[in-house]
């Protein structure tokens, strides 16, 4: 490539930006910029090239692009590491994907090869561009055809990797000069603080990571606009492995799994879809029944899921009677499921009711319908013998459910929840746990604040509690935010404790000798701020 410094400088400017969004910086809107930027000039890159991306890949950018707002709208943890995750997974099939877009084709073994081959890309694309081969009949420098002069990229190629190599040795005899003359020394840490240079252990150490990083990113642009090889579309219905377990075997195998599972629901629906009155019988309270199981029932659906893609895989069917067979065992399999996953939903609500909402509980309340979506599109697949689409049915459901965390906003549905059912259960001596209030984020504290202007009792104590220490944390630390961890439900946060810090301050915040914590007494309560909040990142 004649311009093959461009993919250089575009690989720098994506490292420059990871360094100065992300070096010691707290985790927020500079995730989503970056994600943003590297689109761009992946992109850019393209038109210049006059290298033009496949339809399928930029509907797929622009879903990335979604999916990475969560880090701006949202502080809850899990949300962010899915919103993250999906984010940077969907970046790299974008630049696997630029010239042909053949993701929504794509089998798992596709996936998984098309990974190998990026991975492999990205720290090798680079290197025969940095060096290249030496061209036969030439000096140090190659020429110019009927010239005899050096190509003018070469030349700043050969410049740059001289700078590059020489840098490591100037500093190091650098170092020895000056440790071995004071007056070296002098010298040189005046020429330093001309620059303002502090630090100069930690900017070599970003001087050549931000290089690595530009060397990685050079070769992934190189690889997305300039594959080494054409990759032909692939044929989702064919089979990647040979199968070799005759139709005989399988069908017992479903047989026995679906007599198992139709025994199990038999005793649901007595003990469970029958209500309260039957499980007591038992001897079991309902919130004891309701605890117990939800996770294995889980486990079940997954590992069904498995078993039915293992067993379409290595499975022969010489004929359509043996094709029909396999469909309506695995579809009375998959209906069994769908059952014992709305067993597993009931529990799950059961749980809630006499316990209360946590995170762990509000993922799976959303999780099992995304669960359910991809049994039931294998169902459909499986009828329509499109079986193949199965990889691009999981990447809907985690890019749906990457979505559904943020649009849902699982904190402020927690202490939504928990409110509500603090005041239905006031009669009954419950009130507001307080502990499960302090570990939300502040994606929940509009919620809590309206809790506390309602002047209920049994919400105001907790709620006032919890105001009053994230105020503190907001007082101590937001003078120490940088623009890269803005986020709107931190800033939203800020404002609404701001306009109520009047009503707020009336909570005196202490600390305990023995422990170094803070909290704070209301009433003949001690409501501990949580040692390990951090505060606004």
């Amino acid at each position: 490539m004649k311009k093959s410094s461009r993919f250089l400088i575009a690989g720098l400017i994506i490292a420059w930006a990871f360094d100065l969004f992300f070096y010691k910086q707290p985790f927020g809107i500079a995730f989503s910029i970056w994600i943003w930027l590297a689109l761009v000039v992946l992109f850019a890159m393209g038109a210049i090239e006059k290298v033009k991306p496949a339809r399928p890949t930029v509907i797929l950018a622009i879903l990335t692009i979604l999916v990475s707002l969560g880090p701006i709208f949202r502080v809850e943890p899990f949300t962010r590491m899915i919103s993250a995750f999906t984010a940077l997974t969907g970046l790299m099939v974008v630049a696997a994907t630029y010239q042909h877009g053949y993701w929504i084709w794509f089998r798992l073994v596709d996936y998984l090869s098309q990974f190998l081959l990026f991975v492999g890309a990205a720290f090798s694309r680079a290197l025969s561009m940095i060096f290249p081969p030496k061209e036969k009949n030439s000096d140090d420098l190659p020429v110019e055809e009927n010239s005899g002069k050096p190509r003018k990229n070469q030349l700043v190629w050969s410049i740059f990797r001289g700078v590059g190599l020489a840098l490591p040795i100037i500093f190091i005899f650098s170092a020895l000069f000056a440790a071995a003359d004071p007056i070296f020394e002098n010298k040189l840490q005046q020429l330093l603080d001309i620059f303002k240079i502090e630090n100069l252990v930690e900017y070599i150490f970003r001087f050549f990571y931000i290089l690595l990083f530009a060397y990685i990113f050079t070769g992934v642009l190189l690889h997305a606009i300039y594959p080494e090889r054409k990759f032909n579309k692939p044929d989702p219905t064919k089979p990647w492995i040979k199968t070799f377990l005759g139709n005989i075997e399988t069908s017992v195998i479903l047989t026995s799994v679906n007599i198992l599972f139709f025994s199990f629901l038999l005793i649901q629906f007595r003990y469970f879809f029958g209500g309260k009155t039957n499980i007591s019988l038992t001897g079991f309270t309902y919130s004891e029944y309701a605890r117990r199981g939800f996770g294995e029932l889980i486990a079940v659906a997954v590992i069904s899921l498995l078993l039915y893609l293992a067993l379409h895989g290595i499975t022969t069917n010489h004929s359509s009677k043996h094709a029909i067979r396999f469909s309506i065992l695995s579809s009375i399999l998959f209906i069994q499921v769908l059952i014992i996953l709305l067993s597993s939903f009931q529990r799950l609500m059961l749980y809630e009711s006499a316990y209360g909402f946590s995170r762990l509980r509000t993922y799976s309340t959303i999780f099992v319908p995304w669960l359910a979506f991809i049994i039931v599109s294998v169902v459909i697949l499986e009828f329509i013998k499109k079986q193949g689409f199965f990889s691009l049915v999981l990447v809907i459901s985690v890019l749906g459910f990457a979505g559904s965390l943020i649009i849902f906003n699982v904190d402020s549905f927690i202490a939504t929840r928990n409110i509500q059912r603090a005041r239905i259960s006031n009669q009954e001596g419950y009130a507001l746990d307080y502990n499960y209030l302090n570990q939300l984020s502040n994606d929940a504290l509009p919620v809590i604040l309206d809790a506390y202007l309602s002047e209920e009792k049994v919400l105001k104590d907790a709620s006032a509690a919890f105001l009053a220490c994230r105020l503190d944390s907001m007082t101590t630390l937001s003078d120490q935010q940088s623009w890269q961890g803005f986020n709107v439900s931190d800033q939203t946060a800020k404002i609404l404790l701001d306009q109520n810090k009047s009503a707020l301050q009336k909570y005196v915040i202490s600390i305990d000798t023995d422990y170094g914590t803070k909290f704070v007494t209301i009433g003949t309560t001690e409501y501990f701020c949580n040692p390990e909040f951090q505060g606004f990142e």
